[in-house]
């Protein structure tokens, strides 16, 4: 028997005309209009290609081999495998494409099929040539259901657009946290190298020290230097003693540090330190552009505030939406089978009594009337966030533009303090050679040499502090520019399979990312 449900005239008319009205309003979604103020036209420190450097500028994508120390490279490779913060950033990423497949599902109409089988004897006394019996029959059947909610106002779109804005936000996190860990690994590094270096003048100093008191207390005892004179010679060789100590301490706990970082064992950490110890890594320049504006091109955070806004703008119009007026549709279709209605039909040569069944509707319509408030609510709380979202996006491209700028400065300042300090060290060893040859030749005492030393000690550690900013400050740099991404198109230069196995090779420290253009940020299959 075949079943047809039919539409009376009044709901027919009435589903014209909101299919008419569906068809006007459909896809008008609420745009982000937000034009953020130009960032400056020009930057305000020198750039650092007018400093003197060793070697010429470098791009950011493969900076990292520009300082030849293999260590750091594997200790910042170790790093990024491990990190936590790493993986929190790429679980947001799965996250958000979650969301976009859910955020796309609800356009497409939802479709269910079942199936059903079985055998069984009717209640039914019949009358047949064999006497009167309980038929037995077997029945079957296969179906579908489908519904759609159609996205009259626009909702739905809106909310797709949200969550695909949100997903290239974790995108360009999750190269920020790359850039982070890298950034975090290699200050400790360099660190660690300079605390080498200045634990050895601290050993040198605290040997002069001690050379010093020894002195002062054979010649206290022979009456030629006062007891007070030998006192203090004394508690300055102690306190040069404990310096040395806390300067080992120090580079310990930055070893251990390294440590929790990487993962490595400390056994190993250290041997794979002692290869190349007191060798401060000292990188070439970063190319920085002219104009400030380029910057926010290449800033993951830039454009994770910038979608944000854009998420926001999006939420806006699903808050408003709220208000008007529901439509869904439903339909289903199905094919039965029943072998003991077959062979009546059959018999008495009537219809079948199973077959195709199918029914299109009703077309349901939910119009909020009282709320108490609630979806006003929602709107203005929409609205707050937006507005709370483009001052951060300010907030974020200032603060941009200011790490930038601190680390130009520093650099800036630190090339000029360098040439200072290297002629000051270069001036107390001139003084210290010409005391030592002063003492060979008996002008000079042992305390006169031994304060030269010092002194001489002294200015070569603060060169090394210097240089050691001085690297750091490039680091920081690296790091203010966005460490090697770049932003094409308002699309992350990603590809991810369905583990992100791929990314992760395409944007480690060997290998710099493959700039390859998406056209839309909803994932896409890696590339093999």
């Amino acid at each position: 028997m075949l079943k047809i449900q039919s539409l009376t005239r009044p709901l027919a008319q009435c589903m014209t005309t909101l299919s008419i009205l569906w068809l006007s309003s459909c896809g008008q979604i609420s745009v982000n209009t937000f034009n953020p103020p130009p960032p400056p036209a020009s930057w305000v420190e020198p750039l650092p290609a007018t400093q003197a450097h060793n070697g010429k500028l470098s791009a950011l994508t493969n900076w990292w081999q520009q300082f030849n120390d293999p260590l750091l490279i594997q200790l910042i490779e170790s790093a990024q495998k491990v990190s936590p913060d790493i993986e929190s950033a790429k679980a947001r990423v799965i996250a958000a494409q979650t969301a976009v497949t859910i955020a796309d599902s609800q356009l497409l109409p939802s479709l269910t099929a079942e199936i059903s089988a079985g055998r069984g004897r009717s209640g039914e006394l019949l009358s047949t040539p064999n006497g009167l019996v309980f038929p037995t029959s077997n029945n079957a059947s296969i179906g579908a259901n489908a519904s759609w909610e159609l996205d009259v106002w626009g909702k739905n779109k809106a909310a797709k657009n949200e969550e695909e804005a949100k997903l290239v936000g974790s995108n360009a996190l999750w190269h920020e946290a790359r850039v982070i860990i890298a950034a975090q690994t290699a200050a400790q590094y360099i660190n660690y190298r300079l605390c080498e270096n200045l634990s050895t003048l601290a050993k040198q100093q605290a040997d002069s020290a001690n050379e010093t008191a020894r002195l002062s207390d054979l010649t206290a005892k022979a009456g030629f230097l006062a007891p007070a004179s030998a006192s203090q010679s004394m508690a300055q060789a102690a306190e040069a003693a404990s310096q040395f100590k806390k300067q080992a301490l120090q580079c310990k706990l930055i070893i251990k540090s390294l440590v929790a970082l990487t993962a490595m064992s400390e056994p190993a950490l250290q041997d794979a330190l002692a290869k190349n110890s007191g060798v401060v890594p000292m990188p070439v320049g970063i190319d920085v552009p002219t104009i400030p504006a380029n910057l926010l091109t290449q800033r993951p955070d830039v454009l994770n505030a910038e979608r944000n806004v854009d998420a926001s703008s999006f939420e806006i119009t699903i808050s408003e939406a709220q208000r008007y007026p529901r439509l869904s549709l439903v339909g289903n279709i199905g094919l039965s089978y029943n072998s003991y209605a077959n062979e009546i039909s059959h018999n008495q040569r009537h219809a079948a009594l199973d077959g195709l069944t199918w029914a299109v509707g009703p077309i349901a319509a939910s119009l909020p009337i009282f709320d108490a408030g609630l979806r006003e609510a929602n709107i203005t709380a929409a609205k707050a966030q937006y507005a709370a979202a483009k001052s951060i996006y300010e907030s974020v491209a200032r603060n941009a533009v200011r790490e930038v700028e601190e680390a130009m400065a520093t650099l800036n300042i630190a090339a000029l303090r360098l040439e200072d300090v290297s002629k000051a060290a270069d001036g107390f060893s001139v003084v210290l050679a010409a005391t030592e040859i002063r003492y060979k030749a008996n002008l000079a005492n042992l305390f006169e040499l031994e304060e030269a030393r010092r002194a001489s000690l002294q200015a070569h550690a603060n060169v090394f502090v210097l240089k050691n900013e001085q690297t750091l400050a490039w680091v920081s740099l690296y790091r203010a520019m966005g460490g090697g991404w770049t932003e094409a198109l308002n699309t992350p230069i990603l590809i991810f399979d369905r583990d992100l196995k791929q990314t992760e090779l395409n944007n480690s420290v060997k290998t710099p990312p493959n700039q390859i253009q998406v056209p839309n940020p909803v994932q896409v299959p890696a590339q093999q």
